[in-house]
């Protein structure tokens, strides 16, 4: 009659665990013999003997019939491909942890019975006879597979002898051979499982994914060889789709994907060491691709030891990583790498994916229409539908839920990007109009030709071919220099006022870090959210950033010039719209001036100019003298429109003070203290 299988997980456990008290019994009786020579006369081992055979013989045989999932040792076994010594250790080791009379007994075989666990020494004594005796430095020590793979743990004091080392089951372990198959505890900080899409629910750039999945394959057949292969590294903006492409390449090869969040790794050699066999366990077990997702966020340190090597290195299976675009060399893999770019997708993957992220029952035109305007990933596409439809539900007043409009989802994805946007610069918006502007004539039209160029780009540069031509991407660049109160940031504003385009005031003192590699990776981060969101980004004082490159006398020259070469090649990627504002354009780095599309000069305005902002800054609605001279104030103070609208608002509140209207003497003393803070003479006036 043949054996019932195993119905769980610790029925099997326990028919190991009276192999492992059978070998006890003998261990004991041996060292009751003393004699090696007594041994194999005696017949209480020979009875001890054929009790372990038979006990084997039954398991195996039940193990035969049994499902995987009820016999976790067993997936243990094929999986690392132990031997039948090594699952003796595993089960003794995961006795010791769970069986209070086991513990005892083996504790009194210990020459230290207050230590809680064995040493190798009595492992040998107990589990290896004969000739297996040879194998223990090699199943037990740091190259054998159970150490190498974060199956036990042994304890490693330099001056302590090998066979002196205690050595315990670890927590992942005890908790699979009851069946527990979870995620190690000790890496969910760091770790966690993609599960693929269903393929129907999948929106995927055909070509991309079936050269994915043919690299994919190549690499588990290279891993199968036993021959190391490169990294595959994907690339492109968050939300791109790089890991749900993996995952779903991976299911289509009967692989998993397991995730490794680079972010939150600790920076140290030593911590990444620690880490090493427990992800390579988790790794075998989950039958997974790896992805070292966010690997340019470990950071020069990290990368300059080979943390990936470190993390990954003894992983023979396929191993992925993913990266923000790449504008210039891409991060340094231990292994190599084969570098795959995930593109925002075409206009009309984006149509289906808006199409799927909208309810149902959203206006028809809303996906065409989102498609067309916003040039956004996968990822931003589902959480700008999410936000959109919470904001539709805010706005509404009824019970039902309201029908989503366009200005919902600008709104939905200003939310989001806000997000990301917000932590490293500040939107502004503006509420003077283009007759409150008052400039030369040709710096206007030179304005008016940058918003012509950002409002037509896509059909010049994409629809006529000039992108073809001139090897020039989508994205504008403009720089605004003049003196202080000259009118640069209030253009900027008006321009993204005119586009219907959010403009965010880059906020320098959280982008540049003294931190090797931050200030790299905070700029790609504002990139990449002012890309997907269509914002404007508006660099004041541009010359602090973008400033010439110097001699390299000292590593902070060099650091400072290797910040200054990213942001040339991230400008030269990006598809957005950049404004930068200076007071001193020869401060400039020269390689950004050749790059730029526009540049416009904002002199100090001239008298009649003057003239005019002293009239428009005084609003139609305030009470204002008549005895106003705004020719003389004109003539009198040679200041730009930053000063005088500080002067105009400096004299309302004297008049309002006074209970009076504005008059000459508020203008001419508000005047006199903004000249001052200028740094001018006013002693003659």
């Amino acid at each position: 009659m043949a054996p019932p299988p195993y119905a769980r997980a610790v029925d099997h456990l326990f028919d190991q665990l009276r192999i492992c008290d059978t070998l006890l019994r003998a261990a004991v009786r041996r060292k009751q013999l003393g004699d090696i020579r007594h041994w194999e006369r005696d017949a209480d081992l020979a009875r001890l003997a054929e009790e372990l055979a038979e006990h084997d013989r039954v398991s195996r045989a039940r193990v035969e019939v049994s499902e995987i999932d009820h016999v976790p040792l067993e997936r243990l076994r094929r999986v690392f491909r132990l031997s039948p010594t090594e699952v003796r250790v595993l089960v003794l080791l995961v006795g010791l942890e769970i069986d209070v009379s086991l513990r005892e007994r083996v504790r009194g075989l210990m020459a230290d019975h207050s230590r809680p666990h064995p040493d190798v020494g009595l492992l040998a004594e107990l589990l290896y006879h004969g000739p297996e005796k040879a194998r223990v430095p090699e199943e037990l020590g740091a190259d054998g597979v159970l150490l190498r793979c974060g199956l036990i743990h042994v304890d490693r004091i330099s001056d302590v002898a090998f066979v002196l080392r205690r050595v315990r089951a670890v927590e992942r372990v005890i908790e699979l051979v009851h069946g527990k198959d979870v995620l190690d505890r000790e890496l969910t900080r760091f770790v966690d499982l993609i599960s693929p899409m269903p393929p129907a629910d999948l929106v995927l750039d055909g070509p991309l994914f079936d050269e994915l999945t043919g690299l994919v394959g190549a690499a588990i057949e290279t891993a199968r060889r036993g021959r190391p292969h490169p990294v595959l590294l994907l690339s492109g903006h968050d939300g791109s789709g790089r890991k749900t492409l993996l995952a779903a390449a991976a299911a289509s090869h009967g692989f998993s994907t397991m995730r490794i969040r680079a972010k939150a790794l600790p920076r140290d050699e030593a911590s990444l060491r620690q880490l090493g066999p427990m992800l390579l366990r988790e790794a075998i077990l989950w039958h997974a691709v790896v992805v070292l997702d966010g690997v340019d966020q470990l950071g020069p340190e990290a990368m300059n030891f080979r943390a990936d090597e470190i993390l990954l290195g003894a992983y023979t299976g396929p191993i992925a990583a993913t990266c923000g675009k790449i504008t210039g060399k891409p991060p340094q893999m231990g292994r190599g790498a084969v570098v795959l770019e995930v593109p925002v997708p075409g206009e009309t993957t984006r149509e289906e994916l808006w199409r799927r992220a909208l309810p149902t029952d959203a206006n028809p035109d809303l996906p065409r229409w989102a498609a067309e305007r916003y040039f956004i990933t996968p990822g931003v596409i589902n959480a700008a539908a999410v936000a959109a439809v919470a904001k539709a539900k805010a706005r509404s007043n009824s019970g039902h839920d309201p029908t989503l409009v366009a200005p919902d989802l600008h709104e939905g994805l200003r939310g989001v990007l806000d997000a990301k946007l917000a932590t490293l610069g500040m939107r502004i918006t503006w509420r003077q109009t283009w007759d409150d502007l008052v400039l030369p004539d040709d710096a206007v039209l030179e304005v008016r030709e940058f918003i012509a160029r950002i409002r037509h780009r896509r059909l010049v540069y994409e629809s006529w071919g000039f992108g073809r031509k001139v090897a020039k991407g989508l994205g504008l660049s403009a720089l605004f220099s003049g003196p202080p109160g000259t009118g640069k940031t209030m253009v900027a504003g008006l321009i993204a006022e005119e586009l219907k385009l959010d403009l965010y005031q880059v906020d320098l003192s959280k982008v540049v870090s003294k931190w090797i590699g931050e200030t790299e990776k905070n700029l790609a981060e504002l990139f990449d959210a002012a890309e997907a969101g269509h914002a404007i980004l508006l660099f004041d004082e541009a010359d602090s950033l973008f400033a010439k490159r110097t001699e390299v006398k000292s590593s902070n020259d060099r650091y400072a010039n290797l910040e200054v070469n990213y942001l040339l090649q991230r400008m030269e990627a990006f598809a957005g719209v950049v404004i930068l504002t200076t007071n001193h354009e020869t401060s400039i780095d020269e390689a950004f001036r050749r790059r730029l599309s526009l540049r416009v000069d904002f002199p100090v305005p001239e008298p009649e100019e003057r003239e005019r902002l002293w009239r428009t800054l005084l609003p139609a609605q305030a009470e204002v003298s008549a005895d106003i001279d705004f020719d003389g104030l004109a003539h009198r103070f040679e200041m730009t429109g930053g000063y005088i609208k500080n002067a105009a608002l400096r004299a309302a509140f004297l008049a309002a003070d006074e209970g009076t209207a504005i008059a000459m003497r508020h203008l001419m003393r508000a005047a006199r203290a903004e000249y001052q803070a200028m740094g001018k003479v006013i002693s003659q006036l």
